[in-house]
């Protein structure tokens, strides 16, 4: 056979095995693809059922939730609203389009604060210790407080096991009512404290003839007492508010003088 032949026939052979194995390359690929997409749509599938489970579980507990005559309102370890029912914000004197998910506790108490919810206090300072014994664990448990209509609220909080905590907010009739500071002594020190700190300015503005500041002080302490249980002092100052706000400063300072330091 002539060399130019030969080498013709080589070259065609070597085209031809060229040819073979690239096919033979993207027949592999094409199967390994094959074979990705084909897991890959059984994952989407795994995520779709999960997702379908995730997403019925979550309207089951929004439909608990919603059913629960009780205000819900959970935490995370962040201490931030992760999730609430509707009777949430109106138990606890919430603008309801204020309330979102991720919002800090922080937030929630200055809302309230600011709405009156803890009667005549500073914003800043009551936001500051509620979220102090929130952080040691002081406001787990269950207790009772009122709100400024005059209403009364039961909160249980409990820690969840993850971290964070869930709260439950039930109105409590006239009768079931109790001491807010019943059972946790934290809370009573605290109010102490804050008696502490407020009754010498009450005696102080009716000293100074301050009838508005002397008002407020009272009204506050008032508040004070009612919720620590002292309901002997929230009598005692009764008077002592009445005569702030008539501008009745003899008898007001007369009052004042007497008011105690100490709390029971």
């Amino acid at each position: 056979m002539p060399t130019a032949a030969l080498m013709t026939l080589l070259a065609l052979g070597l085209a031809l095995g060229v040819l073979g194995w690239r096919n033979w390359r993207l027949r592999s690929r094409l199967s390994a693809h094959v074979a990705a997409v084909i897991r890959l749509e059984a994952a989407n599938q795994a995520l779709r059922q999960t997702a379908d489970r995730a997403e019925a579980k979550s309207r089951m507990m929004d439909g608990v939730l919603a059913a629960l005559s009780d205000g819900v309102a959970v935490a995370d370890t962040e201490l931030r609203l992760i999730g609430w029912n509707h009777r949430f914000a109106g138990f606890c004197g919430l603008p309801r389009q204020a309330l979102r998910i991720g919002m800090p506790w922080a937030e929630i108490l200055r809302l309230q604060a600011e709405a009156g919810e803890f009667g005549m206090v500073d914003p800043d300072a009551e936001v500051a210790r509620r979220m102090a014994l929130l952080r040691n664990g002081s406001l787990l448990g269950r207790w009772q407080r009122e709100r400024p209509d005059g209403s009364w609220l039961e909160l249980r909080r409990s820690a969840l096991s993850g971290g964070g905590f869930v709260t439950l907010y039930t109105p409590v009739p006239a009768p079931q009512r109790e001491a807010v500071s019943a059972g946790h002594p934290e809370l009573a020190e605290a109010f102490r404290a804050d008696w502490q700190a407020r009754a010498p300015r009450l005696i102080a503005a009716a000293a100074d003839g301050d009838a508005a500041g002397a008002q407020a002080a009272a009204h506050a302490l008032r508040g004070l007492a009612a919720n620590a249980g002292w309901m002997a002092l929230a009598e005692t100052l009764a008077p002592i508010e009445a005569a702030a706000q008539a501008g009745d400063l003899p008898e007001l300072r007369l009052l004042a003088a007497q008011l105690p330091i100490e709390p029971p």
